[in-house]
C-alpha cells in the first residue's frame, strides 16, 4: 500500500528591492517597512503535522538572515487527524479528558474511549516563536 501524507505545509515566498538597512535594525521591523510582492508558493506533502511543523520552523530560518525575501508558512492537517497541534481548544479538551479516562484502562469492565479527531481541516501557522516538536529536548523537557 502506497504511503499516505496526510499534512500539506503551504510556503508562501515574498520578496521586496534592496533598501538602505541601519546596522542592527532587526528583520521583523524591515519586513514592516517593506513593499512585499507574493512571487510564488509551493507545498509540500509531510508524513504528519510534527514533521510539517519542524520542516517549516527550519525553512524559516534560513530566511531570517536574507533582507530582500520573507516567506510566511503554514501546515494544513486534514479533517479526521488526531495529532495534539492540529486539535482546536475544544478538541483539546476532549482529548485531554480521554487522556484521563486512558489512565483507568487496567481496571475491569473498562470501555476505551472514542479518539479525538479534528472536525474539519485545520490551518497552523508558524511563526518565530512556534516550537519545533522534532527537535531534541533538554533535560527539563523543553
Amino acid at each position: 500500500m502506497a504511503a499516505t501524507f496526510p499534512t500539506t505545509l503551504v510556503i508562501m515566498y515574498f520578496v521586496t528591492t534592496p533598501v538602505h538597512i541601519p546596522p542592527g535594525e532587526p528583520k521583523n521591523v524591515q519586513e514592516q517597512n517593506a513593499n512585499w510582492t507574493l512571487q510564488t508558493t509551493s507545498q509540500i506533502e509531510t508524513e504528519d503535522p510534527d514533521s510539517c511543523l519542524s520542516i517549516g520552523i527550519k525553512m524559516a530560518k534560513e530566511f531570517e538572515v536574507v533582507n530582500t525575501s520573507t516567506i510566511r508558512l503554514y501546515c494544513i492537517c486534514p479533517k479526521g487527524a488526531t495529532a495534539l497541534v492540529c486539535l482546536n481548544r475544544e478538541e483539546k479538551i476532549a482529548a485531554a479528558e480521554r487522556e484521563k479516562k486512558m489512565l483507568k484502562k487496567d481496571e475491569p469492565n473498562f470501555v476505551e474511549p472514542e479518539e479525538v479527531k479534528t472536525r474539519a481541516p485545520t490551518l497552523l501557522r508558524i511563526g518565530p516563536n512556534t516550537p519545533d516538536p522534532l527537535a531534541p529536548k533538554d533535560s527539563r523537557g523543553r
